[in-house]
């Protein structure tokens, strides 16, 4: 599951880094990987009447212009992954390991088109 920033309502996607670079102009990327707790509310199996609310991780990225670059675009957020923050260690290891995996498709796509950036994982 990916989600992308959307400012001033247009949606801001690693493919504009990659078209910018792709047109001949220097494009380099700062990274930023983290995990963001929300809470999702949900209703009880059992009942329709009581919401339930679980704490999860969103597993996420910031791609923003290194110093420097034009302010366009501004900055691309992903998620590349969302579990419940009690998972098990195996569990945690195996959406950490898919999360990555996600990353490593991007930064396939942005080494291909020509990004520059230092690759981080979670």
């Amino acid at each position: 599951m990916t989600t992308e920033q959307v400012k001033g309502g247009l949606k801001e996607r690693l493919d504009d880094f990659i078209k910018l670079a792709q047109s001949g102009r220097s494009v380099q990327l700062e990274i930023k990987v983290y995990t963001n707790m929300v809470k999702q509310l949900g209703r009880s199996e059992s009942t329709d009447d009581i919401d339930i609310e679980t704490d999860m991780n969103l597993l996420m990225a910031d791609f923003a212009p290194a110093p420097g670059m034009p302010a366009k675009p501004e900055m691309v957020t992903k998620v590349y992954a969302v579990c419940p923050i009690n998972e098990n260690e195996i569990d945690a290891k195996t959406t950490r390991h898919i999360a990555n995996q996600r990353l490593r498709m991007d930064y396939a796509r942005l080494k291909e088109g020509g990004v520059k950036f230092e690759e981080k994982y979670f």
